[in-house]
């Protein structure tokens, strides 16, 4: 009954159904945007809380491309590496600090992976938990064994399970390194970014290595450069970093600032809000069009078929089947508006998963979809299901108020 009192009374004006379609299927994709957005930032501040309770700075690399393109030709390289292991050196002997550089790398079967060589003050800040193995110990950052000893991200353990040895070329020196396995991160374990906390760092793909005393002394320009980004500082004065600051960009080598986190997550929220705000204040006008056009729409049509609808009253339909119907209407309305959303968050998050390199996939599935996507999608479809339904809900019940007059006339 009320899918046939549908098809007579609100699909008559196809078009405006077409339309309101169209407006919410476009609320629904800027609101799950925007939705995924915001969790990942709360989360990724929330996971930042250790590095703020602990007044930490964090290194911020502001060196212009003429600096690096003339410090960093061949000519020049050498008295570049000099001076950055100079630097390190006044580091690693006067403060405390969490390093990480990353290099793009392959492994032997052609998967795209990541080394990361870490210190141990790193996991003070990054809790990874372990799946499998142990993480490093003091041992580890000492060692000068010919296997070094390695974490490594899901992904890579379904090549790489734990206790296999391999090699790789660690593209941050260029040599051929030997590893070995003594723990399996948890999947989709990630490291937040204390610039974009709107991104997710997974590290499915990812081989952390310890910094050794061998690191330390064989340095180069381009591992200081890319730890510098990250590099955090803690236990230290104002003024003592100052000193650390004037160290590094001695010589007119790098341009290195550091910022506390507080100030790092201040500066993010003031370009980001404006952002969110913009796209909240869209998916708002996006869902007011939407409403106008519902209740337009339902009160034409339901005026329109007046007569038609009191015969079926007096036939013995109630009401109150008005307003069912009309509730109906919109939920399956809001069905088809949420499907495209869906489709699109499940593929992006296959593709993220899936590849046809291996483990150069980014996240690993436990089900259809990442618990943020899944939070997002569901928040964003219970807000344009109470909004929609409760606008459509809104005029039938008005248009119930109303004394349907039987008007059969010539008819």
């Amino acid at each position: 009954m009320y899918f046939e009192f549908i098809r007579n009374v609100f699909l008559k004006k196809l078009v405006l159904t077409l339309l309101t379609l169209l407006c919410l299927i476009s609320f629904g994709f800027i609101s799950y945007h925007l939705l995924r957005s915001n969790l990942y930032v709360l989360n990724n501040e929330r996971s930042l809380q250790t590095l703020v309770k602990r007044k930490v700075y964090v290194g911020n690399d502001q060196s212009t491309g003429k600096q690096f393109s003339q410090n960093f030709k061949q000519k020049n390289l050498a008295k570049t590496n000099a001076h950055a292991r100079k630097v390190f050196a006044y580091l690693d002997k006067n403060y405390h600090y969490s390093l990480r550089w990353s290099f793009d790398s392959n492994l032997n079967n052609g998967d795209s992976v990541s080394i990361d060589t870490v210190n141990s003050n790193f996991f003070k800040f990054y809790l990874l938990h372990i799946a499998a193995g142990r993480s490093f110990n003091s041992a580890d950052y000492k060692s000068s064994s010919y296997y070094i000893p390695v974490l490594v991200g899901a992904n890579v353990a379904k090549s790489q399970p734990l206790g296999s040895k391999f090699t790789a070329v660690n593209s941050s020196s260029g040599k051929k390194e030997y590893y070995q396995v003594v723990g399996v991160l948890q999947q989709n374990a990630n490291v937040p970014s204390v610039y974009l906390l709107d991104n997710q760092n997974y590290l499915n793909n990812t081989i952390i290595r310890p910094l050794r005393r061998a690191d330390k002394m064989n340095l180069t320009a381009a591992q200081l450069l890319a730890a510098a980004q990250d590099l955090i500082i803690f236990d230290s004065s104002r003024t003592e970093l100052n000193k650390l600051t004037s160290k590094f960009n001695q010589g007119d080598f790098f341009k290195i600032r550091f910022i506390s986190v507080e100030k790092n997550i201040s500066d993010f929220y003031d370009s980001y809000r404006g952002t969110a705000i913009m796209f909240a204040i869209f998916s708002l006008a996006i869902m007011v069009i939407a409403v106008l056009i519902i209740v337009w729409n339902t009160w034409n049509c339901l005026s329109e078929e007046q007569s038609e609808i009191a015969l079926r009253i007096s036939l013995g339909m109630r009401q109150k089947d008005v307003l069912s119907a009309a509730i109906i209407y919109q939920l399956l309305i809001d069905i088809l508006a949420i499907v495209p959303v869906l489709l699109y968050a499940g593929s992006y998050s296959k593709m993220l998963a899936d590849s046809s390199v291996g483990s150069s996939s980014q996240i690993v599935l436990n089900g259809l979809l990442p618990r943020a996507e899944t939070v997002s999608l569901l928040i964003s479809f219970i807000l344009m299901l109470l909004i929609t339904v409760l606008a459509i809900a809104l005029v039938a019940a008005h248009f119930n108020r109303k004394t349907l007059a039987l008007r059969m006339g010539d008819e």
